[in-house]
């Protein structure tokens, strides 16, 4: 082979691998990723990549949020559920048909503090002021404002769960008494929950107070707490059944008495709770202007 020959095989050479370089770089980088923060399953991130869209997101508050995908499941607990109560029935279809974010944590009171400047939790019972733990002692008027404020603040529209929403995002797919199985002999809801165990009711009255989110293992969703620690408030109107309730997933807010305090859906349990009330289907209710050092709450908001 000739020496221009041999030169010009050479510049071809270098041309290929040049232009190889260049189609390599011109790829599109916008794959999502996932923060190490979020224990989130391979439907969450399909959900998420076929959308578009961050699979989770932390706002300017610290929140943390992950998708939850659209679906279907069976709300409230059937006849032959261990511990059920009467108020959990009749178990009925729900359809949410659009994915959401949850807050993979309960409102917290160094994000309720930033965002709200007060601090109604001192000096009251069940609660210690630590920024860490969950935010107790506010009512629901409270939780919809501390929603409002948020979605001010950035633009998305936050707001509390509706009750059937917040059952779903619990279940992650389970149908089962808790949202990793029905463990019935209650040999790993102490991984999962903050409760009303034995090793809870030992302990002194000073200890006897709400702490952090996430301490315990989550739910298939990512989604800590869902079991104990605080009840939730939901955004819905307490019914005494779900005869006639909502099937799309929408909060369920007709139903008040005229110039009566409605009172609104608790879920979740809270840690002095029973195994039984801190199942996914259990329900309780507490009056709008009512607070506790044992109910908090949880946000979510729309995927826009």
């Amino acid at each position: 082979m000739s020496v221009t020959k041999r030169f010009e095989l050479i510049l071809l050479i270098l041309l290929a691998v040049s232009s190889a370089g260049d189609d390599v770089r011109s790829q599109p980088t916008t794959q999502p990723t996932t923060p190490s923060w979020a224990k989130v399953s391979p439907e969450q991130l399909a959900k998420a990549q076929k959308l578009g869209v961050a699979v989770a997101f932390e706002n300017a508050e610290g929140i943390k949020f992950v998708i939850v995908p659209a679906g279907e499941f069976m709300m409230g607990s059937g006849d032959d559920e261990q511990g059920r109560y009467e108020v959990e029935g009749p178990r009925h279809k729900v359809v949410i048909k659009k994915p959401f974010y949850v807050a993979i944590h309960q409102v917290t009171q160094g994000e309720w503090k930033s965002l709200m400047g007060s601090t109604p939790w001192e000096g009251k019972h069940g609660a210690k002021s630590n920024p860490a733990h969950v935010v107790t002692w506010v009512n629901w008027n409270d939780a919809t404002d501390f929603c409002a404020r948020l979605a001010k603040q950035d633009g998305r529209s936050y707001r509390l769960l509706s009750e059937a929403e917040w059952e779903y995002s619990c279940r992650a797919g389970s149908t089962t008494r808790y949202c990793y199985g029905d463990d019935l002999k209650l040999e790993k809801l102490s991984e999962y929950a903050w409760w009303g165990s034995m090793e809870y009711h030992q302990q002194p009255k000073a200890e006897k107070y709400v702490r952090a989110p996430g301490l315990k293992k989550p739910n298939s969703w990512g989604l800590y707490d869902v079991h104990g620690s605080v009840w939730e408030m939901c955004q819905d109107v307490m019914h005494k059944s779900y005869e006639g309730a909502p099937t799309d997933g929408s909060a369920w807010m007709t139903g008040a008495v005229d110039g009566e305090e409605p009172s609104h859906p608790l879920r979740g349990g809270g840690a002095h709770s029973t195994d039984r009330r801190v199942r996914t289907a259990s329900r309780h209710s507490y009056r709008q202007s009512a607070s506790s050092h044992y109910v908090g709450f949880r946000v979510c908001c729309n995927i826009q």
